[in-house]
């Protein structure tokens, strides 16, 4: 069996979210000096590949801490968009999907858009959407945790921020997990195993993860 790592690098100066902390990483000891090598590490709960708990936009909830493992890690859908590549700042409904959608889904689905390519790119703020249309579709088919390869399913431009973020809203407002920044989607079968899991973070509204996919 395969491992995928589906997650971007944590590093100092990485792309953020608009508006979110800076990441640096830097020596706190040293094994010259301290005899250990430990890193100070300053960044936001949203960090590179990451977790969105509901208490991410949800006054009183669910933190990461209390989200079920068995949700975040087991089977999983990977639906991508074709035939035609996503376009920048396209709002991805089911019809731009590359397969017809099963009726019933398991609780992880994503969405591969390949807008990974991006990441850290001028065009990474410019990244396709997920329509609420569809968001809804997918809830109403099974899903809980919604995964996407770019910054966010809700448009990142400062338009649609002034506007709110309503993938966001019904997802997390029906107590569902929403994943961001996945990587190489598009190199997965469509039916796969993945681990999602956050750090057991006391009362966090979101956490960095390393993101896994099995394949056999």
């Amino acid at each position: 069996m395969a491992v995928v790592d589906l997650s971007h690098p944590v590093s100092t100066g990485m792309p953020v979210y608009p508006g979110d902390p800076e990441v640096r990483i830097a020596p706190a000891l040293t094994v010259g000096a301290d005899g250990v090598a430990v890193a100070r590490l300053d960044m936001g709960s949203h960090t590179g590949t990451h977790l969105d708990a509901p208490a991410h936009s949800v006054v009183g909830g669910r933190t990461v801490d209390e989200i079920p493992l068995e949700l975040v890690t087991g089977p999983a859908r990977v639906l991508r968009v074709g035939p035609s590549p996503a376009a920048a700042g396209e709002s991805i409904t089911a019809d731009r999907l590359a397969e017809p959608l099963p009726d019933h889904l398991p609780p992880i689905v994503c969405i591969a858009t390949g807008w990974d390519v991006h990441f850290g790119g001028e065009a990474a703020g410019a990244h396709p959407s997920v329509s609420l249309d569809l968001a809804r579709t997918l809830w109403a088919r099974g899903a809980r945790v919604l995964g996407v390869d770019c910054f966010s399913p809700d448009p990142t431009d400062a338009a649609s921020l002034e506007a709110g973020m309503p993938v966001h809203e019904f997802w997390l407002g029906n107590d569902g997990v929403i994943v961001e920044n996945l990587a190489r989607l598009t190199s997965l079968p469509e039916v796969v195993e993945m681990s999602l899991i956050p750090l057991r973070i006391a009362a966090g509204d979101g956490s960095p993860i390393r993101a896994l996919a099995f394949v056999e």
